[in-house]
């Protein structure tokens, strides 16, 4: 007998069924890995400068705002655009799913009279000040293009879509900053 082993059939087959589940998960992690990143649109809420520290906030227009958002794209499942008649970029509606709802209206009645910043790809746009938000719609109110609304369109249901794709443009008029490279 020594160091001979025997498997019984059960045991083979879920030797088997674990290297194929393996696998399948890390097959599923490289897939997931290449997918495109979704757009980046988060909201963060205005930091009390007394008891945020520098670690958990950034400033913008000197104020300080929370680095956790309160709502992302993720947390949405609509958008309409509309056009700022001042300056010809359009500004977007955000709709959030049924299940956000009242988080929102939470988190905006705790900041009531704060102000709230969204963030579009990394770039900051007009701070909001911030009253509850009951009906769970979020608006920014300008400075998009037609690029951000494709982008938008890519991972929310538009809810005019005829409108929405007559506005969309295949490349970004807006230069980026650069990204910062990894040490």
């Amino acid at each position: 007998m020594g160091g001979d082993r025997v498997y019984n059939g059960a045991q083979l087959m879920t030797s088997r069924t674990f290297s194929l589940s393996a696998l399948g998960l890390a097959a599923a992690a490289v897939l997931a890995s290449c997918s495109p990143e979704p757009y980046r649109v988060h909201f963060l809420t205005e930091a009390d400068p007394v008891t945020s520290g520098t670690h958990f906030s950034i400033p913008h227009e000197g104020k300080l705002y929370n680095r956790t958002p309160i709502m992302s794209l993720n947390q949405f499942e609509k958008f309409s655009s509309f056009m700022d008649m001042q300056d010809g970029s359009y500004g977007v509606r955000l709709y959030t799913k049924p299940e956000y709802k009242l988080r929102l209206a939470n988190v905006t009645l705790e900041n009531r009279g704060r102000y709230m910043l969204p963030i579009v790809n990394g770039l900051a746009f007009q701070p909001m000040k911030i009253d509850a938000v009951y009906d769970g719609q979020l608006v920014i109110w300008s400075g998009l293009n037609g690029w951000d609304l494709m982008k938008l369109g890519e991972n929310l249901e538009p809810v005019n879509p005829e409108v929405e794709k007559k506005r969309y443009k295949k490349t970004n008029p807006r230069p980026l900053p650069p990204k910062p490279k990894k040490s």
